[in-house]
């Protein structure tokens, strides 16, 4: 039988949320920590945390919708948000961390004014529960998660499928080739952080206020800062 790794075994007590869910959300929290990007298979995760099959479902949807986690039928739970199914290795060779960013500051300003013009109202409370999150994270991983997870938000409130799957496309890259440098630029200190959630909340707030420019100018100003964090000026 798998035993249960004592720091998923013994977790505190989660704004009253069952002991189950905080089995499975410390095992998908340690998951992101150690860049694990597939969760066992049901049968091995639900002996793993003592969960019965049927309610582990219930638990992975609503990890789902949460956005902390994505299925695909056939081949397992992953992760994260939803991402584009990369190129194989030797195309990824020739994108590098500074495409990326690059990319990032093309594609997201403008969902960001989409989102103003077209966001809905749950899609904005999702992105504000993004924000209450971000602001309580208790470590970058945590925070790293709700970003992802904003951000895909605002891509998805723009209702452009081909830009959205632009968007997811270059985040897949992002996670594979600047997470880590990320987290060592943001993970040791807690200002850039800061400034990061500032950021968002003035992205958000443009967005609410249905002021595509200003939801477009509050994104790049965020990209643009997170390059000079990873990158310096340029």
């Amino acid at each position: 039988m798998l035993s249960i790794p004592s720091e998923i075994g013994h977790t505190a007590p989660m704004n009253g949320m069952q002991p189950e869910e905080q089995r499975l959300r410390a095992y998908v929290d340690d998951a992101l920590r150690e860049r694990r990007e597939r969760l066992l298979p049901e049968p091995q995760l639900s002996e793993l945390l003592q969960i019965p099959r049927g309610r582990l479902r219930t638990h992975l949807k609503r990890l789902e919708e949460d956005g902390l986690i994505w299925r695909h039928v056939g081949k397992g739970t992953f992760v994260g948000p939803r991402t584009a199914q990369l190129p194989d290795s030797a195309a990824m060779a020739s994108v590098s961390p500074s495409d990326v960013m690059e990319g990032r500051l093309m594609i997201e300003p403008l969902l960001a004014g989409k989102a103003a013009v077209h966001a809905r109202q749950a899609d904005i409370e999702t992105m504000q529960r993004c924000l209450d999150g971000m602001n309580g994270a208790k470590s970058y991983v945590s925070w790293k998660s709700g970003d992802d997870r904003l951000h895909r938000t605002i891509a998805e409130a723009a209702q452009n499928p081909l830009l959205l799957m632009l968007h997811d496309a270059v985040h897949g890259y992002a996670r594979k080739l600047i997470s880590e440098r990320m987290e060592q630029a943001l993970g040791q200190n807690p200002a850039p952080v800061q400034n990061s959630n500032n950021e968002h909340e003035a992205i958000v707030a443009a967005i609410r206020s249905h002021d595509p420019e200003g939801a477009e100018d509050a994104m790049r100003k965020h990209l643009t800062s997170i390059r000079t964090v990873l990158f310096g000026d340029r």
